[in-house]
């Protein structure tokens, strides 16, 4: 049968949903179930004594009505009359005993049937109480009256075996208990039942995912939500929220892999040309040491290249828009600090790097982003200002601070603006009539653009001079109060 349930976990216990609820449900029933008995059994037993007590006092009353006194001696007499006994006949034929007692004396009846203190008893009640004769439980009613013309009290007793009250209650305690275990019974059916409908919309969940690896490739869209119980929807949410992660960080590895493949292929054609050159000119002759250079030269590109595939596939990870959490960066502090690490690589190529500050008084900027994702953002803008600038130029960083931002400016030939939405492709470059193709891989900007969406900032290009010369990058971040408030008011959002 197939359960549903992978072969690797029936060999362990795993827990039952469906075994789960219906012993939480029918263990409370049943504990309702043990006292709605004891109740049952007390209410039986008082409602049983009480119906045969009531034609024991009718049978005593009967017999009590029938004394009198004779006119000549004043003897106290009693005609017993046949219903007062014909009323306790029951299917137990349970044993009668009676008997009227005056002055000391039994009058008529059972002559070892104890009596209780007449003096204590009040007139004209009548009372029961439980006692043993001859070895049996009976059940015993006695009234005392007073009659005209005698000064002592009569008593009378009439007393009943258990037997036939015993029979009643324990049929009825019978009944009782069959009808709790149907109830019981009938639960469990009705619940294991309504839980299997319940979880109906989950075996169908099952056989979705089912048929998506039966196909040979799973996919990774979201399940359908429509035959999901609202009391689910947070879990498969979750597992949608899963999936959909997991088709991002498959497509950034394929992404990964395919722009590797394609763009180390030229660097390590160009390492096999010249290392062959090497092995036949050898490294003492002028072709052999050429040839070591441009391998060099060609071991640097491909590591660079390498980084920033790297880079690219980190800044991919994540979705854009993806919430980078509370973390809190001094942009005017992480600005500083990385436009140090590349002016060495700007005066090796004979360009002025500038750094302007925000106006004195003006609190350093703050924006919400981890402050490695900024740093690595602006140093790949210092980079591309740096690489594609014109001989002797200058590369000018700015920081703001409202709204918060970043604005790198080179004063090398720019990008046209038909050309500023495409440089951000990857491995897009831009060619320029008459000039020779500069060193890159194309993916500085891809990169800016990745990290830009991560951290929810906007990127803009724009020509620096007036002519359309040289090339100004806007990065606008968001301001770290709002990082907060947002946080904040998810948390109290969660909390309610």
């Amino acid at each position: 049968m197939d359960d549903g349930v992978p072969g690797g976990l029936r060999r362990q216990r795993v827990p039952s949903l469906r075994r789960r609820l219906l012993t939480r449900l029918l263990v409370p029933l049943g504990a309702m179930a043990v006292g709605l008995g004891v109740g049952g059994a007390a209410l039986i037993h008082g409602f049983v004594q009480a119906t045969h007590d009531r034609l024991l006092a009718g049978s005593t009353l009967a017999i009590a009505e029938r004394l009198a006194v004779g006119d000549d001696d004043g003897e106290v007499t009693v005609d017993l009359p046949a219903v007062a006994f014909g009323m306790l006949e029951s299917q137990a034929h349970d044993n009668i005993y009676y008997n009227v007692a005056h002055e000391g004396g039994i009058i008529t009846g059972y002559l070892d049937l104890p009596v209780p203190d007449i003096d204590r008893l009040p007139t004209n009640v009548t009372l029961f109480r439980d006692a043993t004769y001859h070895g049996h439980p009976v059940r015993v009613a006695a009234q005392v009256r007073r009659l005209y013309g005698v000064p002592q009290p009569v008593l009378v007793q009439v007393a009943e075996t258990t037997a036939g009250r015993r029979a009643v209650e324990i049929d009825l305690l019978l009944w009782l208990t069959l009808l709790e275990v149907a109830l019981v019974g009938g639960s469990g059916l009705l619940v294991w039942a309504a839980v299997g409908r319940g979880l109906a919309p989950l075996g169908r969940l099952r056989r979705v995912i089912d048929q998506r690896s039966a196909s040979g490739s799973m996919a990774l869209v979201p399940l359908p939500l429509a035959v999901v119980p609202r009391e689910v929807l947070p879990l498969v949410g979750a597992i949608n929220g899963l999936l959909e992660r997991l088709d991002q960080s498959i497509g950034t590895m394929r992404r990964f892999t395919a722009d590797a493949s394609h763009q180390l292929r030229t660097p390590l054609a160009v390492l096999r040309t010249h290392l062959a050159l090497v092995r036949r000119h050898g490294t003492a002759s002028a072709e052999g040491r050429a040839a070591l250079d441009d391998v060099d030269g060609a071991v640097l590109r491909l590591e660079r290249l390498l980084t920033q595939l790297l880079a690219l596939a980190r800044a991919d990870e994540d979705a854009p828009g993806t919430p980078v959490g509370a973390e809190v960066t001094d942009l005017l502090q992480t600005a500083m600090d990385i436009t140090a690490e590349q002016v060495p690589a700007a005066l090796a190529q004979g360009i002025e790097v500038r750094f302007d500050t925000p106006e004195d008084g003006t609190a350093p900027p703050r924006v919400a982003g981890n402050p490695v994702l900024v740093g690595e953002l602006l140093g790949n803008l210092l980079d591309n200002a740096i690489r594609y600038n014109r001989p002797g130029g200058s590369v000018t960083v700015r920081v703001a601070a409202s709204p918060p931002r970043l604005e790198v400016e080179d004063d090398g030939p720019g990008i046209p603006a038909a050309e500023r939405d495409r440089v951000f492709e990857r491995f897009y470059r831009l060619s320029r009539p008459g000039e020779p193709p500069r060193p890159g891989s194309g993916l500085g900007l891809a990169i800016v653009r990745a990290l830009a969406d991560r951290l929810g900032a906007e990127v803009r290009l724009e020509a620096a001079q007036p002519d359309g010369n040289g090339l100004r990058v806007v990065v606008t971040l968001r301001p770290a109060e709002l990082e907060v408030e947002a946080v904040v008011g998810a948390g109290e959002r969660g909390s309610h």
